[in-house]
């Protein structure tokens, strides 16, 4: 009993841990980009829950358990909430603030509802300990208000994955990509969910802490390849596409982060699969270049392309061709 108590609290705090990490790489890394404020609200608010989660299942009798359960409830109904304004801001949507003002209604709603449970058991009907468990778990029988809060959570994720599915047919390969990986982190904790509501978790365990931050860690993949947030895709189709100079990005490493249509025309081998490339490997006929952008020379360098002569300008992990017109 006691080492597979043990097993279920450790995989609970890593798993508060990596939330935590997450949270931290944000507020390091892109603190100002779109949808990062949410997503450092919600990785932080999910720590919480999940570190109180741990100590949940450590207690060994209802008044501790449901001392946690009660600091579990300051972070979880921000969750849907924070999940949802983030969508919206990575796709370039504001909603007016007395929309976004009401959001929050229903958190601060069940916070009250949840911590006052004892007046009215609008929240709860009953709370006990399961007599079929290896260890002390707490059995919860839903009242009212617990029933509308899961669904106001339900349709915050249901809205955030049609945010996002709205954008799909809209993004280059690179931003349907990150856009998969936010859905398909987005689908986890609703699965958890059904399984936790359901019966169907191991010895009653809530698979909601562990679930949202595999959540997150999808997220962060997509954070970390291919530099989520950095810019949204509405932003990237109205400025970066219709430019008329072709452009490449670059990361610190001469890695192909992105590039326009434009530089389609002038160098013919790039294609979806050159983003996580090297430059140096797209540009093996000009190895002239290659070695200009290897040494980070901020330069301009005349080329004839097609019989037509280029500038290109390289500088700040940017490297643009711009036409000479004669």
């Amino acid at each position: 009993m006691a080492q597979e108590l043990l097993l279920y609290v450790l995989v609970v705090v890593i798993a508060g841990l990596l939330s935590l990490f997450l949270c931290g790489y944000a507020v390091w890394k892109i603190k100002d980009a779109p949808g990062a404020r949410y997503y450092i609200l919600v990785t932080f608010m999910s720590a919480v829950f999940t570190f109180a989660y741990a100590f949940e299942l450590m207690g060994t009798s209802l008044e501790e358990i449901r001392l946690w359960l009660r600091i579990e409830y300051l972070a979880l109904p921000f969750i849907p909430v924070f999940i949802l304004l983030m969508c919206l801001d990575y796709v370039g949507q504001r909603l007016k603030p007395w929309i976004c003002y009401t959001l929050y209604v229903i958190p601060i709603i069940t916070i009250f509802m949840h911590n006052t449970n004892s007046l009215h058991h609008l929240y709860y009907k009953s709370m006990k300990l399961r007599s079929d468990t290896p260890f002390p778990t707490i059995d919860l029988e839903g009242g009212p208000w617990f029933y509308i809060h899961s669904i106001f959570l339900f349709l915050c994720f249901m809205m955030s994955i049609i945010i996002l599915l709205m954008q799909l047919k809209k993004s280059s390969f690179k931003f349907r990509m990150q856009i998969l990986l936010m859905i398909a982190g987005l689908m986890i904790p609703l699965l958890a969910n059904y399984f936790y509501i359901n019966g169907l978790s191991p010895s009653g365990i809530d698979l909601g802490p562990v679930s949202m931050s595999i959540s997150f860690l999808f997220h962060g993949i997509a954070l970390v390849s291919f530099q989520m947030f950095n810019v949204t895709p509405i932003a990237r189709d109205i400025v970066f596409e219709n430019m008329q100079e072709g452009v490449i990005v670059l990361n610190q490493n001469n890695v192909i982060v992105d590039y326009n249509g434009t530089m389609l025309q002038l160098i013919p081998k790039l294609n979806k699969h050159a983003i996580g490339k090297p430059i140096r490997d797209v540009l093996r006929s000009n190895p002239r270049l290659a070695e200009i952008i290897s040494n980070k020379q901020e330069c301009d360098y005349k080329i004839s392309l097609g019989g037509n002569m280029y500038t290109i300008i390289y500088g700040f992990h940017l490297f643009k061709i711009r036409k000479i017109y004669l």
